[in-house]
């Protein structure tokens, strides 16, 4: 039994450290860290909202970033993806979209 508590406490602070990497899933298929814009596009559609910038990183180094915003439904949290240098280096989960009320 102490075995299975110290395994489980193992388990359980490892779970916790270690980095979470989610994929989102797609009408055509799953996405992915690694993934070029082309790619991402071929799988999910078009976002539904785009940017792009260069970010300053070192003296005389700066990096192409594309943010895309993808709204996956009712009740559904809407995904931000980063991609640095044409390739997605991080999927954000955001809040999820509020329904639309009328102002009477």
């Amino acid at each position: 039994m102490i075995l299975h508590m110290k395994t489980l406490t193992a388990l359980a602070f490892l779970i916790g450290v270690m980095p979470v990497h989610a994929d989102m899933r797609c009408e055509y298929g799953v996405v992915s860290r690694g993934l070029t814009p082309f790619e991402v596009a071929q799988r999910c559609g078009g976002a539904v909202f785009q940017q792009t910038r260069l970010e300053h990183r070192e003296p005389g180094y700066y990096v192409h970033v594309d943010e895309w915003i993808y709204d996956q439904g009712t009740n559904k949290f809407q995904r931000l993806l980063r991609f640095e240098n044409g390739r997605l280096l991080k999927i954000e989960m955001l809040d999820k979209p509020r329904g639309f009320s009328p102002p009477f």
